[in-house]
């Protein structure tokens, strides 16, 4: 049977992970985990999500089928926060996986769904199934158990002891930087170079002392064995969409919806602007249509490519639309445009830069007395390089690929 939970946790705390992870461990005497369990994070424009929007699912090899309910809905019970204004959890339990279930999960990742939706579909399909409350979590629940990954990544989390919950965490900021040294490009956002962060423990009063992403769980275990903190209660390796550019489509500037991702190619019609905040603002244009995109403050660094951007660049731009601007995640550099300067004519005998010889006049050489009509047109360095950049760690959202994923590319991971 396969597993799914969505929604059970709320701004102030509890972990639908650590719910998943206390549920397998109590499930263990009924039956047998089939596998990794699924972190399945969902599309990142959803309005009421929480943090990273993630559902959960497992599978599980039994024949307690009532057992297995029974329990499961009793740590829902106990495990997620109803006190929450928007959790609303789903539990859901199949006996097998159907084309239309991993049609929906593909929805759930790009789309922004309704709750009748899944209820749907889980009624159609004959699907055992609890909503609580408003039954949002439903969504999350079926989507995570439909979850079809041809490209996937891993994360292993630990969990705080329950003393411990709501108060500061205790990680060795320097074993955390000699982790990310050992185990990278194998791990990462553990770390932010370039701010000077440690990126990988949340500071919510949630259950979670900190996640490791990677893609080999060997250099992941090696991570976490180098880091030093507080005693773990529990640990969980998770097979997950992160990192994969899931919720990505392509698409055409002009042919955009609101609360959805994608790759979009043009080119750069006007600079970035900046308004309070550091917020920073360039179009986009293609034949027919232009589109505002966006690279907030919280971005940092990112935004020092954005500004070097100038009319005529052509990119493929990667991000979220909302409001009718997208935001950015990543952009391709595909072509620069040459930019070009007026610059003091060289004397062509000294090479030396002339003067003014009054106005009017042009220019001279004093020393050679060799003399220029005007200025010279000369093209300017970009100081940058064509290729990916991307927004740095502290910034990035968990489902967008990480420049270090990429091969055969120009890439310049921000690290």
């Amino acid at each position: 049977m396969f597993i799914g939970i969505d929604d059970t946790d709320s701004e102030k705390g509890l972990c639908t992970t650590y719910l998943a992870a206390v549920l397998m461990e109590r499930l263990e005497p009924y039956g047998t985990i089939i596998g990794l369990p699924r972190l399945i994070r969902l599309n990142p424009c959803a309005r009421f999500k929480t943090r990273g929007n993630a559902a959960l699912a497992f599978r599980l090899e039994s024949n307690r089928l009532d057992e297995v309910k029974e329990i499961a809905l009793k740590t829902v019970l106990e495990l997620s926060d109803f006190t929450g204004r928007n959790t609303n959890p789903g539990l859901v339990i199949a006996e097998e996986v159907t084309a239309r279930m991993t049609a929906f999960y593909r929805s759930a990742v790009t789309e922004i769904l309704e709750i009748e939706e899944a209820r749907r579909l889980l009624d159609e399909l004959g699907i055992w199934h609890r909503g609580f409350k408003k039954g949002r979590g439903l969504i999350g629940a079926l989507a995570a158990v439909g979850a079809e990954l041809p490209d996937f990544t891993y994360e292993l989390i630990a969990y705080r002891e329950r003393k411990c919950w709501g108060t500061p965490r205790v990680i060795d900021p320097a074993s955390v930087w000699k982790a990310d040294a050992l185990t990278y490009p194998q791990t990462w956002d553990t770390v932010d170079h370039h701010n000077s962060r440690v990126v990988f423990a949340p500071h919510s009063g949630d259950p979670v002392l900190f996640g490791i992403r990677g893609s080999d769980p060997g250099a992941i275990e090696e991570a976490f064995q180098t880091i030093k903190s507080e005693p773990a209660e529990r640990r969980v390796l998770y097979l997950t969409n992160q990192g994969t550019d899931a919720h990505i489509l392509a698409g055409e500037v002009g042919d955009t919806l609101d609360s959805q991702s994608y790759r979009l190619h043009g080119r750069v019609a006007e600079a970035a602007t900046a308004i309070a905040g550091g917020h920073l603002f360039f179009v986009l244009q293609n034949e027919t249509a232009r589109l505002k995109c966006a690279a907030f403050e919280p971005t940092k660094n990112f935004r020092e490519i954005v500004l070097r951007l100038i009319p005529g660049d052509e990119l493929e731009v990667y991000g979220s639309v909302r409001e009718g601007s997208l935001n950015l995640e990543k952009i391709n550099i595909l072509r620069l445009a040459e930019q070009e300067e007026m610059t003091v004519p060289l004397c062509p005998q000294c090479q030396r830069g002339m003067e003014s010889a009054g106005r009017g006049q042009g220019y001279r050489c004093r020393r050679c007395k060799t003399k220029s009509i005007g200025r010279e047109r000369k093209v300017k360095s970009r100081d940058m390089e064509k290729g990916f950049y991307e927004v740095p760690p502290c910034a990035r959202r968990h489902l967008s690929k990480p420049l270090v994923r990429l091969s055969g590319e120009l890439v310049h991971p921000s690290r």
